[in-house]
């Protein structure tokens, strides 16, 4: 079955003005983020690189040992980079405004785009396959706005200049989700230059944030795409109308947007499975009657038997741990009777899909 990696092989000899710009190449910009280009890509008003000489400084900065050793949504993302390339589609793409700030509470990292037609594709960093680094997607339902959604506001007001053409936002998994809030929030001149807005299995919005006016301005822009067996794009509310692709990989593995499967220029629509179904139902309505306080508390509950039960990576979800989370479930005891039931309920099927 054909890939974003095929995808390259066939639309890779054409450029951005003999093919337009489509939903594949959508989710190829926004992993570019997920590389650590810091001192490669020039930050705000330094200039800007062809995606070509980033790429070789890159490879020449670090070595195949040093970019095996990272978590594979960061190792992928280096070798998609090094694909781009060696295609004519994509390795005169000017990359520029790279921007990466780790604190305490806070991973943000983005850079821009510019495609030959002149347009921009602003593209912000997700999260990584470990388990704390998806924590920051849970805080979702708790917190808003966030200090990475505050930092992508403000990124966004800063890199679109007055006399910017049209501007594409995008990212993948939390990544997604900054790309929809700064949108919101960005400037109202800015707003107006953003043709799409891209969620690529990113989480939601709280209820206050769904309702609200900056959601209804950006919602005919917005595109969001999840993969069939999607967790993370389930996450609090949404538009109604995402699109599920299919995927090479099996389950929570999904989420790696390399696994979506390509058809010409555009990903194989499918319906979304009766797993991602029900965990969509059962957070929602578990979050509905609970306060910012109780979804804090759940969420770090929840990311402490992760911790007890030692799942570091989600790769390693198999059927033993899991039958081990659900031990730990059970003795939990400073969790209340329908959390647990709900979070039973969620592994126990997660293990039969697993049978």
């Amino acid at each position: 079955m054909q890939t974003i990696h095929t995808y390259l092989k066939d639309y890779g000899k054409y450029t951005f003005l003999e093919k337009e710009f489509n939903e594949v190449d959508n989710v190829i910009l926004s992993l570019i983020s997920y590389v650590d280009l810091d001192g490669i890509v020039p930050e705000r008003n330094q200039g800007k690189i062809t995606l070509q000489k980033a790429s070789e400084i890159f490879f020449q900065k670090y070595s195949k040992k040093e970019i095996d050793s990272n978590i594979w949504s960061v190792k992928h993302a280096c070798y998609l980079l090094q694909e781009l390339s060696e295609t004519n589609r994509f390795q005169n793409l000017l990359l520029y405004n790279y921007e990466y700030k780790v604190t305490f509470d806070m991973q943000f990292g983005a850079l821009c785009i510019l495609l030959p037609n002149k347009s921009i594709y602003v593209s912000y960093e997700g999260t990584d396959g470990y388990v704390s680094g998806w924590k920051e997607d849970f805080m979702l339902c708790y917190q808003f706005p966030t200090s990475a959604q505050l930092e992508a506001v403000q990124y966004l007001n800063r890199a679109i200049g007055f006399f910017s053409p049209k501007v594409y936002v995008g990212g993948h998994s939390k990544g997604g989700n900054l790309a929809l809030v700064s949108a919101m929030f960005c400037k109202p001149r800015i707003r107006h230059k953003i043709k799409y807005v891209f969620c690529n299995d990113g989480p939601g919005l709280r209820k206050k944030e769904f309702e609200s006016k900056e959601y209804q301005k950006i919602l005919p822009k917005l595109k969001c795409f999840v993969p069939k067996e999607s967790l993370i794009g389930m996450l609090l509310r949404h538009q109604d109308n995402y699109i599920v692709v299919d995927s090479t990989y099996k389950k929570l593995l999904q989420h790696d947007a390399l696994s979506w499967i390509v058809e010409d220029d555009h990903f194989r629509k499918t319906k979304i499975s009766a797993f991602s179904q029900k965990i969509e139902k059962g957070i929602s309505n578990w979050l509905d009657k609970r306060n910012d306080k109780q979804r804090k508390d759940f969420v770090d509950n929840l990311f402490n038997i992760f911790n007890k039960a030692q799942i570091r990576d989600f790769t390693e979800f198999k059927k033993s741990k899991l039958e081990g989370t659900i031990k730990i479930i059970k003795e939990a005891k400073n969790m209340d009777k329908e959390t647990r039931n709900m979070l039973l309920s969620c592994f126990k099927e997660l293990i039969e899909e697993m049978k």
